[in-house]
């Protein structure tokens, strides 16, 4: 979508794109972090130049190039020949299409290393992994329930960079935390056991009301489970989690 709007010459906004790609405008940030990164990284002209505010102007998280001199940059993009270049964005070698690589992790997450190994680029594998997650956990905090969307965050059991390809996209593997929970499971201040119960640890410091209500109050009730109960966590990962 990108190198049309470089082809054409033109500019998006941030509102505009969410709607084409149909995500919610405050999480194109992800999606930009990624294809910038990709950029930086192979030397190519910084194409999400070419998206921004109604003034025209990138936001914070555009570091690509010196916005204080954007017309270049956009000058540099718009004469790049993108048509030389495979889009890495297309998500597998066969062109199938992101929905149909989510389903095909909730219909078979036994498989989901075959699927990683088709993904392009290790960014977009997390997406659809929080995609799924999406969808197995009807866009909920398993945890409080929070509904708002771009709240919620994939949170893997094992995490990524200690997971195998069998594990990195099984959502069996996964679960979908709002942000403050995601980050209490990663520091292991939030655990679930065998039942899938929710552990809160108590060797931390004093906590102010505010603070039990995001934790103490579900410690040992049950963590909100997918309906499908061949997507529930595997308990291996969660002693994994437990034990680390």
């Amino acid at each position: 979508m990108l190198i049309d709007v470089a082809k054409r010459q033109h500019f998006i906004r941030y509102k505009e794109l969410g709607d084409r790609i149909e995500i919610h405008h405050r999480t194109v940030r992800f999606v930009l972090a990624i294809i910038q990164d990709y950029c930086t990284e192979n030397k190519l002209p910084p194409l999400t130049i070419l998206v921004g505010n109604k003034l025209g102007v990138p936001g914070k998280g555009f570091i690509a190039w010196d916005v204080e001199n954007a017309e270049e940059g956009k000058n540099k993009v718009y004469s790049y020949n993108w048509s030389s270049l495979e889009n890495p964005f297309s998500y597998a070698l066969d062109g199938t299409k992101e929905n149909e690589i989510v389903n095909s992790l909730l219909n078979h997450p036994e498989e989901s290393s075959d699927i990683y190994g088709k993904i392009k680029v290790r960014g977009t594998a997390q997406i659809i992994f929080r995609k799924a997650l999406l969808k197995v956990y009807n866009s909920k905090c398993a945890f409080c329930e929070l509904s708002f969307e771009f709240a919620l965050q994939a949170a893997h059991i094992i995490p990524w960079s200690k997971a195998n390809n069998d594990q990195r996209l099984d959502v069996r593997n996964g679960i979908l935390l709002c942000a403050t929970h995601h980050s209490l499971f990663d520091k292991r201040y939030i655990t679930i056991n065998e039942d899938y119960l929710i552990s809160i640890s108590n060797k931390q410091r004093r906590l102010s009301k505010y603070d039990n209500l995001l934790t103490q109050v579900f410690h040992e009730q049950k963590m909100k489970l997918p309906a499908n109960k061949s997507l529930w966590p595997k308990k291996e990962y969660l002693q994994n989690h437990r034990n680390s």
